[in-house]
């Protein structure tokens, strides 16, 4: 029996069918299947291949990878694939805190499942395991509602999928926080059905897959409070089960114990709003009317589900309780960093469907006598449908716009494919931009780079020399060429053209040569 769920259920109690006759004797895994097959797996079948019909003609509007970020995802994979049963050495950052010594790869378990789209283009495999990873975790999400028999389940299909442009767009990117839904679903299911050795084992293979696995402890610490205001009892089960799992995937890791100092330094580097350095935008918030129109639907659900929220229910039923402290966690941790968009709208969603279920149930079984109540009451259902589905319309190509116009993916493939023919393996380049470097290591993971993946690990390594980098990169050191040959040991540049304070300096000082240019990018070499 799960906690807080019981048969007075509101969600259940309202949509249970009647009790057919009794059928003929079946062993139990046969008894098994035909539930699975008859009532839950085609539902979540159908609503899975909609979704990744919607997230495939979203992914390919466009040829380029989301987000630079993914051109490192999808070489790494390849790599490790390549190096199996053997961790590859990672050799390309060596003046940063992920040198080949310290390296973590913190989303170890993700590039494994990553690696079987690395056969052939690529390009075409990161697009490709994009739209299914993001599929599989808005069906996990899915599935939740036709396991907990919500009513009209179908009809909140579009809005979980479609609530939020800015979410459709980072669900897009080839990275692991859109499989994290799908963990996080799940989770959400082993919590509420006390699977506590299925949530331990979740919770561990979290930790190999990617850094935010707190949130996994998150949601179990959600439950407890859930039960505690409810019921006024304390049950830690599920956070230490959770937190059992999360510390065997910390101690019992590839890459122990190098993991534990690569997590701290992550906690301590995202943990205020106060960076050392300039870090990506994603770690900064949205303008509030970026946020509420982009989320617009999301915000509507949400605040739907807030006004009909009855604490008084939840002693029957805690999951609108607990995901309503999901959804608002998701929601300030949102208004902090836009990065956190990739979780708000689905659980907002989710929370709404649940809180309101009792009532379209209700709506469902009424009866309207008179004809002008039935035909307002259809007016208003039209007028609501059409905008509702207006809104959705406009949220998908919103985002099919956004990705058709990412920048071309073969940007820095020219300039990458002349360094790796015209430089020693392993050699340095010194690259201008921290995030340069992924699609710099996509085409040519042969050289090492100054920095990349986040500023910080530079920074983290060796403050003095962050701040004299940053100095040349922004023009403000006139004679830069000495410092980039004995301080960083680069005979090389490169550069996208729009640095053209650096080029201007580079240019001034005489000490560099152009021996690649194209229409994006510039390599420069360092003369003696």
């Amino acid at each position: 029996m799960e906690t807080g769920a019981d048969s007075r259920d509101p969600v259940e109690v309202i949509t249970r069918a009647p009790v057919p006759s009794a059928p003929r004797p079946l062993r139990p895994l046969r008894r098994l299947l035909d539930r699975a097959f008859s009532r839950t797996f085609p539902q979540v079948a159908v609503a899975f291949a909609i979704i990744f019909a919607v997230m495939s003609w979203i992914e390919f509007a466009g040829p380029a990878i989301l987000d630079n970020d993914g051109y490192y995802h999808i070489r790494w994979s390849r790599m490790l694939r390549e190096a199996a049963p053997r961790l590859p050495d990672f050799k390309v950052l060596p003046l940063t805190t992920l040198n080949e010594r310290d390296y973590v790869d913190h989303h170890y378990l993700f590039h494994v499942m990553l690696a079987p789209f690395t056969f052939g283009d690529m390009r075409v495999g990161a697009k490709l395991a994009a739209a299914l990873f993001a599929s599989l975790g808005l069906t996990a999400l899915f599935a939740l509602l036709v396991a907990w028999r919500v009513p009209f389940r179908w009809l909140w299909l579009a809005p979980l999928v479609a609530s939020s442009e800015p979410f459709l767009y980072r669900m897009s990117m080839t990275r692991a926080p859109s499989l994290a839904v799908a963990f996080l679903g799940v989770g959400a299911y082993l919590i509420f059905r006390r699977k506590l050795a299925w949530l331990a084992a979740l919770s561990f293979a979290f930790v190999w897959f990617y850094s935010l696995f707190p949130l996994i402890l998150t949601f179990a610490a959600a439950h407890a409070v859930a039960v505690y205001v409810n019921e006024r009892r304390i049950d830690l089960s599920a956070f230490g089960a959770s937190s059992l799992g999360v510390l065997a995937g910390l101690l019992i890791n590839p890459y122990f114990p190098q993991n534990i100092v690569l997590f701290r330094e992550h906690l301590l580097m995202k943990i205020t709003a106060s960076y050392s350095v300039s870090v990506g935008m994603e770690w900064y918030p949205y303008e509030t009317w970026v946020i509420l129109g982009g989320s617009a639907v999301a915000f509507a659900v949400y605040f739907a589900g807030l006004v009909g929220f009855r604490p008084e229910r939840a002693r029957r039923n805690l999951k609108p309780l607990f995901f309503l402290i999901v959804a608002t966690m998701f929601l300030l941790l949102a208004f902090k960093s836009r990065r956190f968009i990739e979780y708000w709208p689905p659980f907002a969603v989710v929370f709404g469907a649940i809180t309101l279920a009792p009532y379209l149930a209700r709506v469902s079984r009424a009866r309207i006598r008179k004809f002008s109540d039935n035909a307002i009451a259809a007016l208003a259902a039209s007028a609501l449908l059409v905008a509702s589905l207006t809104t959705i319309g406009v949220v998908l190509l919103q985002a099919h716009s956004s990705i058709a116009s990412e920048a071309s993916p073969y940007a820095y493939r020219g300039a990458s494919e002349w360094l790796a023919q015209n430089t020693e393996p392993g050699s340095m380049v010194f690259n201008t931009d921290w995030d340069d470097f992924p699609m710099l290591f996509y085409y040519n993971p042969n050289n090492a780079y100054i920095v990349g993946l986040d500023p910080t690990y530079l920074h983290d390594a060796d403050p003095e020399l962050w701040r004299l980098y940053e100095r040349i990169t922004l023009g403000d050191e006139s004679d830069p060429a000495p410092i980039i040959r004995e301080r960083f040991g680069a005979k090389y540049v490169f550069t996208d053209n729009y640095h053209t304070d650096f080029l201007n300096v580079a240019d001034l000082s005489g000490d560099f040569e152009t021996v690649y240019k194209d229409t994006y990018t510039t390599v420069l070499r360092v003369l003696e």
